[in-house]
């Protein structure tokens, strides 16, 4: 399988090579590709290899439109080729660095696939859930819920950034100009804390 050697001068094989690999191995084979979800410009895709008959394998991948420089232009096709790469690997054992794995590694990807399959319906369930209450904290102006909201995504960029792409652009402005206004109260505070701490000092020294 050609491959070709990347940062640090590791083989890899692309994904058109290992897709030429697999149809020179398997001319009755295929492979299907299609999209599980399209919403807000988050996409999954999913990719089936199919031998006699069988589903021998699957990938999924996850892409957000914008994330990344191709994926400005093409992360339908960034998506699409990703699943592809790893139902491949996950399938039939064609991994990236072009060479063929092992029964052995082959049922180790595929639990990591599993793994993987699991975290991309939690995550799904807690955008679908969190971005609802987040919502209906920013319409309802309720400072509270949007601190709890705001606490749920903490530490999770997927999952903020999920979230971030259901929200209209007025809900966007209200999080804007409520974390301005949240600056300006703790630059006051500040403020008033060393004038604060500047009058005790001078009220020491002007009582010794």
């Amino acid at each position: 399988m050609k491959t070709v050697k990347v940062q640090g001068g590791k083989e890899y094989a692309m994904v058109v090579e290992r897709v030429k690999e697999f149809n020179a191995r398997h001319p009755n084979g295929s492979i299907i590709t299609e999209p599980v979800s399209d919403e807000n410009g988050r996409l999954i895709f999913k990719a089936s290899i199919i031998l006699d008959g069988q589903v021998v394998g699957t990938g999924h991948s996850l892409e957000i439109e914008g994330s990344s420089q191709i994926n400005k232009s093409s992360h339908y096709e960034n998506c699409e080729t990703s699943a592809v790469g790893r139902a491949l690997a996950f399938g039939c054992g064609y991994m990236p660095d072009g060479s063929l794995a092992s029964d052995e590694e082959i049922q180790q990807a595929i639990l990591q696939q599993s793994k993987v399959d699991e975290h991309l319906k939690t995550l799904e369930v807690a955008v679908d859930y969190v971005s609802v209450a987040f919502q209906n904290a920013i319409n309802e102006d309720d400072e509270e819920a949007i601190v709890e909201c705001q606490a749920s995504m903490h530490g999770n960029q997927a999952l903020r950034s999920a979230i971030n792409e259901t929200l209209t652009a007025e809900q966007k402005n209200y999080l804007r100009n409520r974390q301005d206004k949240i600056s300006e109260e703790r630059k006051t505070k500040s403020l008033e804390k060393e004038a604060a701490n500047k009058a005790a000092a001078k009220a020491y020294a002007e009582s010794k």
